[in-house]
């Protein structure tokens, strides 16, 4: 009876030469993508701290009916 390192070899004990490398790249990219996705929050709040209460008020609404507009298309999708 074959086992299932047999059938395939990434489900051995221990990480192989070529995804252990991969591994670390994949780390590294991951990290990166968070530390670019902070850094764009922090300037998109700074952004949006120093507008005028009426320009804020206007984002909140066309943000508000962006997401109730997804909110009913995945609703039909789904016939909720």
């Amino acid at each position: 009876m074959e086992s299932l390192t047999d059938l395939n070899p990434r489900y051995t004990n221990g990480p192989s030469e070529p995804e252990a490398g991969r591994d670390d790249g994949d780390l590294k990219r991951t990290l990166l993508a968070g530390v670019i996705g902070a850094i764009l929050a922090s300037a998109g709040y700074l952004i949006y701290s120093r507008l005028e209460e009426d320009q804020k008020h206007a984002i909140r609404q066309s943000v508000g009916k962006f997401v109730e507009d997804k909110i009913s298309d995945v609703r039909s999708q789904l016939k909720f």
